[in-house]
């Protein structure tokens, strides 16, 4: 009789991704009464690190009129019941959330509860940022959509996880561990990238512990200088994706996610007879705005809604 068996064994090298998604704050000035019919322009992906769709969010009444500009997608935000910004405010939530592309919700740090906060759902450059156009809100660009596949690597990738704890003795017990406390863990992932192409040093060195510079009438340069001294890397990071090549893009069961981490470039060689490769480590930041459970690193499809 024939046997069949599944292996629980992976041999498999990872893709490697990292980027962070574009987001704005927009800031409700008017009443609802003020707004009907006038529109924000907005970009935003189709998939990671896809392809640029242009949307335009209107303020709808009922009465006025879509302004319906050309070669663009309109959110229509519903102000039919809405008097105050801040109704205002909940609607655009509530519209923008209900389009695939994007994330929105209420600004925590505004008490007025006047202020949204729209991110791009998918990771990647849009092609043009935010703006108004004739209505009565502030666009404020808190962070700029960035990165990409990183390429091939070399040596492997390694992740480390290590655990903090205290242990607990007594003087009647002596050195005898009475119990152990979690106080805490940090995840690295370490690899050497072998395509290191000038977008790559750009995404790598130019966006977070370097700079890029382009001189006037020249071509851009990317390295270190005094620019990023203090800068936050939290800030600066983006989410690191490690998918297993044996796997089809569409099945993420596998994936290790770091939320919130940014590239530290290490070293790059230069030889006859080795190729070429950028060692980089990426140190997990933990995250509030992931689920408590998995803010620092999850195993899993990380593309579905984790947030907290």
């Amino acid at each position: 009789m024939a046997s069949s068996q599944s292996s629980t064994y992976l041999l498999s090298a990872a893709n490697v991704s990292w980027g962070r998604r574009e987001c704005y704050t927009i800031k409700i000035n008017d009443p609802a009464a003020d707004l009907d019919g006038e529109h924000f322009l907005i970009d935003a992906l189709s998939s990671n690190f896809g392809s640029n769709v242009e949307y335009y969010g209107w303020f709808d009444d009922g009465v006025a009129a879509d302004p319906a500009p050309a070669g663009k997608t309109g959110v229509a935000v519903d102000i039919s019941g809405d008097t105050t910004a801040a109704d205002v405010a909940g609607s655009l939530v509530t519209a923008f959330e209900a389009e695939a592309n994007f994330r929105a919700s209420l600004d925590p740090a505004d008490s007025t509860g006047t202020t949204v906060i729209v991110e791009a759902e998918f990771k990647g450059a849009v092609g043009t940022a935010a703006a108004d156009v004739d209505s009565g809100v502030t666009i404020t660009r808190q962070r700029e959509g960035l990165g990409g596949d990183l390429g091939k690597t070399i040596g492997g990738v390694e992740v480390t996880m290590e655990t903090q704890s205290v242990q607990i003795t007594s003087d009647q017990t002596g050195s005898l561990v009475l119990d152990e406390v979690l106080t805490g863990q940090s995840v690295e992932a370490t690899m050497s990238f072998n395509e290191m192409t000038p977008e790559r040093w750009e995404t790598i060195v130019g966006t977070v512990t370097g700079d890029t510079y382009t001189p006037s009438g020249g071509t851009k340069l990317t390295g270190f200088g005094e620019s990023r001294l203090y800068s936050s890397f939290f800030d600066l990071g983006g989410e690191l994706v490690l998918h297993p090549s044996r796997f089809a893009d569409s099945d993420k069961s596998y994936d290790i996610t770091l939320f919130k981490s940014a590239p530290k470039p290490a070293s790059i060689n230069f030889s006859g007879e080795e190729q070429q490769a950028m060692e980089v480590t990426f140190t997990a930041l933990l995250d509030s705005s992931v689920a408590k459970e998995i803010r620092l690193m999850a195993f899993g499809d990380s593309s579905q809604d984790v947030r907290a």
